[in-house]
């Protein structure tokens, strides 16, 4: 199977044909964790909403594709077989890529 987080960009416009689409992390993370998926991409900012200056309450911050990578590292049995990040956002991109490093996962498209 193939994962396809992003709260805007559609898959199919991006080579991603028969990807399944997910808009939040947390339906990232439970995808992931049939352990079926073989292949994620995966955006940074999934909403305006990931960014603490835009809320005094810090339980309202929205996760981000940065959040799922951290969730692979701590349960690599689910890590897919190849991951990707496809995101615009520089410093989240490098901060994913990073966590994907650590775990012999890199990818950038």
């Amino acid at each position: 199977m193939i994962l396809w987080l992003d709260d805007v960009r559609e898959p199919w416009k991006h080579g991603y044909i028969n990807a399944t689409w997910v808009k939040t992390a947390q339906e990232a993370i439970e995808l992931l964790s049939t352990g079926k998926v073989q292949l994620a991409s995966l955006d940074h900012d999934l909403e305006d909403g990931h960014y603490p200056w835009q809320y005094t309450d810090i339980s309202k911050l929205e996760r981000t594709g940065y959040d799922v990578v951290l969730w692979l590292e701590s349960h690599p049995e689910f890590l897919p077989q190849t991951v990707l990040v496809h995101s615009a956002n520089p410093e989240g991109r490098a901060r994913m890529l990073e966590v994907l490093g650590r775990l012999g996962r890199v990818g950038a498209r």
